[in-house]
Order: structure tokens, then C-alpha cells, then sequence
């Protein structure tokens, strides 16, 4: 089933594959081209770890290079996206032998946004509860559905005492402005399913429980709408382009500094001050 090279054969990824692959981290199935990734850890919700946060970069790839994927709907279990951490593997025994900012944060997550975004398809986002780490795996996405019961923040500053340039700067100001990306950055602001719909970054808000029913819907109906294979790819080409504008340009900076500066801290480790930061509550 794996590739192998074949100058007759142009590379791919085959789903039958890399589902079984990265089933420990994210269930798959496809329907007529829709290819659902719903995250979990051991069928619950997610427990975020780095080792998730760089698996995204092989399962985007496979994703990425699979030609029978038509449209990409990505989804959470339970009452959380992605809030939660996995102490054991995040904080506890973690072998911080090499360096954790650049062989955990900088190497990491300067890759990962542009990995979304390599996605060649539509993203529909089922987000089903809050997004509280990394929230750029929601909001990369083209078409979020939220629960009502959805909230997202960033408090590097105030619980991590970090400083907030891990990407999250960038989605600020491309989603709410220069101004009131710095705000929500600075005073550590939730932004809930209403703010988020009234923003403009929740593209439909509907009871807890129903987001990845509505998700398929708007799948199937968005398929049949578009049947154009070439045209619902170039269109995902075009409408992410800024983005991806934006993040080759800053990221790498903006994770240097984030970087440098913890490195520099005198009153923490990098790493002790994400404890503080996960498992929040509003």
C-alpha cells in the first residue's frame, strides 16, 4: 500500500493507509470525497500534547496529498476542540535534554500553520467546544460551524508570562484588525460563540451536539453546489493566500522572539509557564 517510487506513478497518499496510521491521534472516514478527521485521545476529548502538536505535520501531509479528498471537515470529541492538556506527556516526563524552544516551539509551530494551509481542498471546521491551544487549527479553517457552548483565548502573557507570537499574532490582526488583535492579545479577552459570530470568525453558531450534523450538511450541499474539482481547489488556493502570505512572512520572527525572549527569563523555565496556561476555564 505504501509508496513506492515509480517514474510511470506521480506520489500520493491512500487513505486506507495513513487512517490506520494516525488513528491514535485522529479517527478518519470518507464519504463521496468528504474526508472527516475527528481528533480525540483514547475516544475522549483531546489531550493536548507536543507529540499531537508535531503528528499534525505528517497527518496534514497525507491529507494533503491524497487526490481522492474532495473536501476536508475537521472536528473535536466530546465538549472540547482542543483545551485540555495531557500533564503526564506535556509537563511531567518530558526529556527536555535538547533545547525545548527550538526543538519543541520553534521547529514545531513555525511549520504547522503552512501545513493547514497546504491543504489543497475546502476546510469546514466542526468546532465542538472551546479552543484554547493552538487555536490556529480552528481558524485556519475555511467555513467554522461552532457549538454554543465554543470560546477561544490567548493568555501568554497574563498565565504563561510569554510572549504571545506564536502565530495566534497573526491570525489576530488578519481576523479583527492591527487594533483589536493587539487589544485581545494585551487584556487576554474571550472571544464566545456570540462575539465570535457577531466577529465574523464563526461562520454559523448551533446548539452544542449538532455542529458536525451541520458540517456533513454544508458538505454535501457545498459538493453538489461546486462540482468542479479544479474549481473548488483553486478556489482554496486563492481565499488562503493571504494567509499564507502572512505566515511565511512573520512566523519565523515571530517564534524567534517568542523564543528568545523565554530563554532570557529569569524567574521561569520556557516550559514552566504553560502549565498555568491550559485547562482554563472562561
Amino acid at each position: 500500500m505504501a509508496y513506492k517510487y515509480d517514474k510511470r506513478k506521480p506520489f500520493r497518499t491512500d487513505l486506507e493507509e495513513y487512517a490506520e496510521k494516525w488513528d491514535g491521534m485522529a479517527h478518519l472516514r470518507r464519504e463521496n470525497g468528504i474526508l472527516e478527521v475527528r481528533f480525540h485521545t483514547d475516544d475522549g476529548p483531546v489531550l493536548f500534547c507536543e507529540a499531537i502538536h508535531a503528528a499534525y505535520l505528517g497527518l496534514l501531509f497525507d491529507i494533503s496529498h491524497d487526490p481522492e479528498n474532495e473536501l476536508v471537515i475537521i472536528t473535536g470529541t466530546g465538549d472540547s476542540y482542543l483545551s485540555m492538556s495531557d500533564k503526564e506527556m506535556s509537563f511531567e516526563h518530558v526529556d527536555y535534554a535538547t533545547s525545548v524552544t527550538y526543538d519543541w516551539w520553534y521547529q514545531i509551530a513555525t511549520r504547522v500553520p503552512l501545513a493547514w494551509l497546504d491543504i489543497p481542498v475546502p476546510v469546514i471546521c466542526a468546532c465542538n467546544g472551546p479552543f484554547t491551544i493552538h487555536p490556529e487549527s480552528v481558524l485556519l479553517s475555511d467555513y467554522i460551524i461552532a457549538g454554543d457552548n465554543t470560546f477561544t483565548v490567548d493568555r501568554h502573557l497574563q498565565d504563561a508570562g510569554c510572549a504571545p507570537i506564536d502565530g495566534v499574532n497573526i491570525l489576530y490582526e488578519k481576523l479583527l484588525g492591527p487594533n483589536a488583535g493587539r487589544a485581545m492579545l494585551l487584556n487576554g479577552r474571550v472571544i464566545d460563540a456570540k462575539m465570535g459570530k457577531e466577529l465574523g470568525i464563526f461562520a454559523e453558531v448551533v446548539p452544542h451536539g449538532q455542529e458536525l450534523e451541520r458540517a456533513w450538511e454544508f458538505a454535501r450541499e457545498f459538493l453538489q453546489k461546486v462540482p468542479s474539482r479544479i474549481v473548488r481547489r483553486m478556489t482554496r488556493e486563492q481565499i488562503t493566500q493571504p494567509l499564507r502570505e502572512a505566515f511565511t512572512k512573520d512566523i519565523r520572527s515571530s517564534l524567534c522572539h517568542e523564543c528568545y525572549s523565554s530563554e532570557l527569563r529569569t524567574d521561569a523555565k520556557p516550559e514552566d509557564g504553560h502549565v498555568k496556561m491550559v485547562d482554563k476555564e472562561m
